[in-house]
């Protein structure tokens, strides 16, 4: 099961790895901005997904930080998707 995956949980979560990339406060991560406005480039976002996914515990596609661009929608996205998986039975062999 994630870690956190309440969309607060998981938006502060995520605020501060992005801080912590790029070697802040995260009270400087504003979670409307869109990530690429903090100079985040697509090596940050194969990082943060590779983070997401040890943290989530499901495989995230690095798609997701440009389709969903803030910290605050990322971490909307996100949190839907682990109910998702939450939701789901667990595969057994046959």
């Amino acid at each position: 099961m994630p870690a956190t995956d309440h969309p607060t949980e998981l938006r502060e979560w995520i605020a501060h790895q992005v801080a912590a990339y790029l070697e802040c406060a995260p009270e400087a991560i504003d979670p409307g901005v869109p990530l690429s406005d903090y100079g985040l480039d697509s090596v940050y976002a194969f990082v943060l997904c590779g983070d997401l996914e040890d943290h989530l515990g499901f495989p995230v596609d690095p798609t997701v930080v440009w389709d969903h661009r803030s910290v605050e929608e990322l971490s909307a996205h996100l949190a839907g998707v682990a109910a998702g998986h939450r939701a789901d039975p667990p595969e057994t062999a046959p």
